[in-house]
């Protein structure tokens, strides 16, 4: 800034009488500026006065989230469910529980999660239970011995030298 300048007249002023000029306009009053700090943090207050609202909705809103997931999964797995049992009676595939609490063999054979494969498992073990049943219980080699070797073997005439010789 240069020492003087120049005005709407014509005249020029010095440098004194600016500084004096704004020191007046700069005297603002304690009270006024209190007034003015409290106006504006009150605009500010305004601003964010329902943070505590807003963050207890987004606590609720994550809480729902989380619900509508686990509602999720749990529909799904009930249709997989039903899909299974409905399957295995189709195929007439034991649903429930086997000997001694044991699982059951739609349980432990129906693994897949869809449909098709559902129905390829429940096909696959309908017809090895079938061919099961056709052959019935059967052990092809029970009650027939089949001896190898020497019959009359050392142990047997030395057994037998044992007892003849105590006519």
């Amino acid at each position: 800034m240069s020492d003087a300048t120049t005005t709407t007249d014509g005249q020029a002023e010095t440098a004194e009488t600016q500084v004096a000029d704004k020191q007046e306009t700069q005297m603002i009053p304690q009270a006024e500026v209190d007034r003015i700090v409290k106006e504006r943090v009150a605009r500010e207050r305004a601003k964010f006065a329902d943070y505590d609202e807003l963050k207890t909705t987004a606590g609720t809103a994550k809480t729902l989230e989380e619900r509508l997931a686990s509602l999720e999964t749990e529909l799904t797995t009930t249709r997989t469910q039903a899909l299974k049992t409905s399957i295995a009676a189709k195929y007439g595939i034991s649903t429930g529980p086997g000997e001694n609490g044991a699982a059951s063999d739609a349980d432990l054979f129906l693994t897949g999660s869809d449909a098709d494969s559902l129905t390829a498992q429940a096909e696959r073990l309908a017809s090895r239970s079938a061919d099961r049943k056709k052959q019935g219980n059967v052990a092809p080699n029970e009650g027939s011995t089949t001896t190898s070797g020497d019959t009359d073997g050392e142990t047997r005439s030395f057994a037998r030298s044992l007892f003849s010789s105590a006519d």
